[in-house]
């Protein structure tokens, strides 16, 4: 036997009832129950139909499904006495005065369209929503018809009124809600012309308003205070009895044991209270009257479906439904096998046919982990499995007064008490279930975790009224960048959108500081205007038509829907965020925690749908959206996305016309990446160093990052070219432009002419003119154009670094400029007329070529001059005073030098002793290029005469003074036969480099005078040169007393060398070592025959002669030493 076969299903319990069309159904309400709630909704109602009475304007709020719409259908017969359409026990409600009847169900609609078409009236050709006025007058006449129908009155009846306060908390410049408060004031009034409105909500009418400001709210609260209100609740008790009406169980039918445990389960349930504390003994006897479902399984089923019945699940059409593991599904097995509908089974129904709205609900946060131990928990026995789905669904009802206690547990599961013992304390034992509070009852988590539920609750008590909505909703979406994609493919650059979603009550701020294209954020700029209502909605609109023509360029507004359903999803958002921020907690609770972060995941899921494409403009189908700016009569209006996009790429083509086509995206960006930074400067410096060799002396047979920008950009572009005179860079004809560069060339010499021809610029300034529109030229990029601006303009440009004059740019000064380029500045010169002339005459007189024969031009010369005196020339001949005072003038006038033009015309002729070049100056540059070229030659010179002047010093101090080259290979063989003797570290360092003949002789020099200056020559100062000369001499005496002090050992020097000593009576001496070889023979010959013919003449008189004359002598050099 089927258990099916027990039920009698009544037939009206099988669908939802609709108002209008069961009122034309003369049976639909012959099989109403009566219920105590009804039955005294019915009594406060129709006392109401009394003569004069003021209690006619009425509200009944209740829950889906308990009944509102059948009981406003029984309400509308009876006010039309239609005694053969109740039942018994409601004819008893008929009175002597009768109302005619108009019923209507609301919609997502104004209120007035509502009324009209419950009164009857027609809406053909009907513009826009009804007047007030001509509401309230239609029910005035429908009140006169029904009375001339022999009624006292009329009674309107709304059903799910809400729809039609949803529409207007969505429209508040609507004057549904003053519509309403008059309907209800004009039943209050009515007096013997009787008119009554009944209207039946799911809430209170307050709670619609949640979305409004809260002078709206207190509006709306206001106008619920015109209703009576009924709360159509039904309590437990009540529930069961029309459950057991529904079902129609044949009793006597069910087996003794399902009857019995049906009783005694029931008895077991009052006695928990889980049918609430007052509720009847006489309850008892329903247990078997509502089988199969189990007397613990009702209160569960009933909250179940409060909870998470959504608009199209109740608990009666749960009785007749068809889902899977629903109670039809459960009534087609057999009685002895199936059994009770117990509250494992109802947990199966839910989570198969009700998870959507438990994941999107206030319960979602313990369905994650219910699932979690569900899944990670494994069951011994169908009884174990039945337990922790019983102890599941409890928990995730969470409500005090159906607590999962083991007796509760035990009564639900059934079988053997033993047997659900045992599955309970294997569960508890094993960590999948625990105790919690003080009625012990049961739960998947431990009494110490967080109670989600609680906190959310808390979270959005505390973060709702919190400021505006729409700010809210503002303040924290991050829009998404809009990229039309199709302008990037054909242009080469990728440019963006931004979105920023704007308050309606923040748009006069939005046009008094309107966002401007400044070349370093977004391409373009797009507001959308998020109104609270159509009121906002319609005056932004309003406001935008009316000073579009003050918009930026770029500048884009659009005003969208009020975002109702955002702001309600952002609350959720903010709430679980609000969780994390003040429950510390969570860091021991890992089910909570992973919860939380599960359902901040979902919030902004929901956030992102419920925007519905506002953060980026993702327009969806049907949806359109109008676009303010400027330089239009009428605002754009766009259907897709694709159409918007679309429409970005002609503004984009617009608004940068004059921007480079580089289809190259390793640089064509804002911040390249390091690979491409050093391409860039690699392919700079070839660029400065190999302009004259094909792919700038790249190897074309491969392709690094640099040979890609070459191929793309140079050679692509036409700007470094094969002409008759070799490869070399210029500028190409607009026909050959491919890359569209020549725009963004023409601006830098533009920028460099603006402030005049000899001003600095700063490259900073040029690079911000570059991203400016109509270029917008990315960063990555402005380098190169520069590099390419230098290559083909390097006749006329002068770049300098921290105010000096750099003469070539390559990679290291390349790098550099594009780092810090706030330190680089460019100089735009120019030459025209008397120092055009004057200059190409300068150039011919001092024999320089042009590096571009066919244009001469002021760098030609500068950067020659530059080049000599920074790096052809030591460091001596820059910092020498020994020259004459016009050399000394030229050359600091070239190494202070820092501006070309000022340095040719009027600084060098200055130096020179002229006057500058120019109109009413020096005309002619002969005595210029006379004198420049003397100066030239004097600092050319400086160094090799300072060391002539140190090789004549070392000859002079060892007593060469034959000007022969000899000298230095006597004093090398002196040197050598000192250097083996002696030990003492300075003098035998000294003889060494004296007697070094591997070097030539300005090495030889420069290394001894290396030696006694500590100091190489090549940068010496004057004084350095005075120094040397007396280390030197110091250095030679030494050498010379140390050779003095061999003559007459064992070791042999040269034949040359003579020790003379010459010692008084009184021990007094003195003596000298004489070398003749390198002095003059020619002059010691003559002297040393007239000695030898004075000897010879005068004897030992001649010889004592000598001696006096000798002692005389070397006494005068001795003292001269000391």
């Amino acid at each position: 036997m089927q258990i099916s076969s027990l039920l009698r299903i009544h037939p009206r319990f099988m669908r939802s009832v609709h108002l209008e069309r069961d009122f034309r159904d003369p049976d639909s309400s012959l099989g109403y129950i009566l219920t105590p709630i009804a039955q005294q909704a019915l009594e406060r109602i129709t006392a109401g139909f009394r003569t004069n009475s003021t209690q006619r304007a009425w509200r009944i709020a209740g829950d889906y499904g308990s009944g509102k719409t059948d009981f406003a259908l029984a309400m509308a017969r009876i006010a039309e006495g239609s005694r053969n359409e109740l039942p018994t026990d409601l004819r008893r409600f008929v009175g002597q005065t009768t109302f005619g009847a108009v019923l209507a169900t609301g919609d997502n609609e104004p209120l007035g369209v509502t009324v009209l078409r419950a009164l009857g009236v027609k809406s053909e050709g009907r513009r826009g929503r009804p007047d007030t006025e001509e509401v309230l007058e239609a029910v005035r006449k429908r009140v006169n018809i029904a009375q001339s129908s022999r009624h006292a009155g009329l009674l309107l009846i709304l059903d799910e009124l809400g729809k039609n306060l949803e529409y207007a908390a969505r429209n508040p410049e609507s004057d549904d809600v003053f519509l309403l408060q008059r309907l209800a004031e004009e039943a209050t009034r009515s007096g013997n012309k009787a008119f009554v409105i009944v209207v039946t909500l799911h809430q209170g009418i307050a709670a619609y308003a949640t979305g409004l400001d809260s002078a709206a709210k207190r509006e709306w609260d206001k106008i619920a205070g015109r209703f009576e209100e009924i709360v159509y609740a039904q309590p437990i008790e009540q529930v069961a009895a029309l459950i057991a009406a529904t079902l129609n169980v044949e009793t006597a039918r069910i087996p003794d044991a399902l009857r019995r445990e049906s009783g005694s389960a029931m008895t077991t349930a009052l006695k928990a209270g889980i049918y609430g504390p007052s509720a009847p003994v006489s309850l008892t006897d329903l247990g078997p009257k509502i089988f199969p479902i189990h007397p613990t399984t009702l209160p569960v089923l009933v909250r179940t479906m409060r909870q998470f019945g959504q608009n199209e699940r109740s608990l009666f059409s749960f009785v007749s439904s068809s889902e899977p593991m629903s109670l039809q599904q459960h009534a087609a097995h057999p009685v002895d096998i199936a059994g009770h509908f117990r509250i494992h089974h109802l947990f199966d129904y839910v989570r198969l046919n009700l998870l959507p709205t438990i994941t999107t609900g206030h319960s979602h946060t313990h369905w994650g982990v219910i699932e979690a131990v569900l899944a990670s928990t494994e069951v011994a026995t169908p009884t174990e499995d039945a337990v922790l789905k019983t102890v599941a669904m409890l928990s995730l009802l969470g409500s005090p007064d159906l607590p999962a206690t083991e007796e509760i547990v035990g009564a639900s599961v059934g079988g053997e008490r033993r047997a659900v013992h045992e599955a309970i304390n294997a569960l508890r034992s094993r960590g999948v279930i625990y105790e919690r509070g003080t009625i012990k009852g049961l739960c998947l988590w431990p009494h110490t975790s967080v109670i989600l539920d609680e906190l959310f609750a808390k979270a959005i008590e505390a973060v709702s009224n919190k400021g505006d909505g729409i700010k809210q909703l503002c303040d924290h979406v991050r829009s998404e960048h809009l990229v039309p994609r199709a302008f990037y493919a054909r242009n080469g650059t990728l440019r963006y959108a931004a979105v920023s979603l704007i308050p309606a009550t923040d748009l006069n701020e939005l046009l008094a500081k309107q966002p401007q294209l400044d070349g370093v954020g977004a391409d373009l700029n797009l507001r959308v205007i998020l109104p609270a209502d159509r009121a906002q909605q319609r005056i932004a609109k309003q406001t935008l038509h009316d000073r579009r023509n003050t918009l930026t360029k770029g500048l884009f507004v659009a005003v969208a829907e009020p975002p109702d359903l955002a702001v309600s999803a952002l609350t959720d958002l903010v709430a679980w965020e609000w969780v994390v921020r003040n429950t510390p907690q969570l860091a021991g609770d890992r089910y909570a925690r992973e919860e939380v972060s599960r359902q901040i995941n979902q919030a902004r899921r929901n956030l992102r749908i419920r925007l519905g494409g506002l953060d980026n403009l993702a327009l969806p189908t049907g949806k359109r959206i109008e676009l303010f700016y400027n330089g239009t009569s009428s605002p754009k209006e766009l259907a897709t996305g694709r159409e918007l996009l679309t429409f970005l790429g002609d503004r984009c083509r617009r608004i940068y016309s004059e921007s480079p086509m580089v289809l190259n995206e390793l640089i064509n960006r804002h911040s390249p990446s390091g690979a491409a930074i050093s391409a860039r400067t690699k392919l700079a410096e070839a660029m400065a160093t190999a302009s004259e060799k094909p792919y700038l002396g790249m190897d074309e047979t491969k392709r690094p990052p640099e040979m890609a920008l070459y191929l793309s950009i140079l050679k692509k572009g036409g700007f470094h070219t094969e002409t008759k005179s070799g490869w070399m860079f210029q500028i190409p004809t607009p026909d050959n432009d491919e890359c569209k560069l020549l725009p963004a060339i023409s601006l830098i010499t533009e920028t460099l002419k603006a402030k005049g021809t000899d001003a600095l610029i700063p490259v900073r300034e040029i690079f911000n003119a570059l991203s400016l529109p109509p270029f917008g030229v990315r960063e990555g990029l402005q380098p190169l154009i520069m590099a390419i601006y230098l290559a083909t303009h390097h006749q006329h440009v002068a770049l300098y670094e921290d105010g000096t004059y750099l003469h070539e740019v390559g990679g290291n000064v390349f790098l550099r400029l594009t780092k810090e380029p706030e330190f680089f500045c460019l100089q735009y010169c120019e030459l025209t007329g008397v120092r055009s002339e004057v200059f190409t005459k300068l150039l011919r007189l001092l024999q320089i070529d042009a590096r571009d024969a066919s244009r001469t031009d002021l760098i030609d010369l500068v950067r020659p001059l530059a080049i000599f005196i920074g790096r052809e020339i030591p460091e001596y001949s820059r910092k020498t005073n020994n020259l004459p005072a016009v050399t000394v003038a030229v050359r600091r006038a070239l190494i202070e030098g820092r501006e070309p033009v000022k340095l040719v015309f009027t600084t060098l002729p200055e130096a020179c002793g002229l006057p500058p070049i120019g109109k009413d100056g020096l005309r002619t540059p002969d005595e210029l290029a006379v004198r420049l070229r003397t100066a030239l030659h004097e600092i050319r010179t400086a160094y090799p005469k300072l060391i002539e002047r140190l090789r004549n010093a070392i000859d002079a101090a060892f007593d060469i003074t034959t000007q022969t080259s000899k000298g230095r290979s006597i004093i090398a063989g002196r040197a050598a036969q000192l250097a083996v003797t002696v030990t003492e570290p300075a003098i035998k360092v000294f003889a060494l480099r004296l007697a070094d003949t591997a070097l030539d002789d300005r090495g030889w020099v420069e290394s001894i005078a290396n030696l006694l200056a500590r100091k190489s020559p090549e940068r010496w100062l004057d004084n350095d040169e005075t120094e040397f000369h007396h280390q030197l001499e110091l250095a030679a005496a030494r050498f010379k007393r140390t050779e003095m002090a061999l003559i007459g050992t064992t070791r042999k020097l040269n034949g040359h060398a003579c020790r003379i000593a010459i010692t008084k009576s009184d021990g007094s001496e003195v003596g000298d070592l004489v070398d003749w070889n390198g002095m003059d023979e020619s002059r010691i010959r003559p002297v040393e025959n007239e000695i030898q013919q004075i000897l010879s003449k005068h004897g030992r008189h001649g010889l004592a002669a000598a001696m006096r004359a000798i002692w005389t002598e070397l006494n005068a050099i001795e003292k001269k030493k000391s």
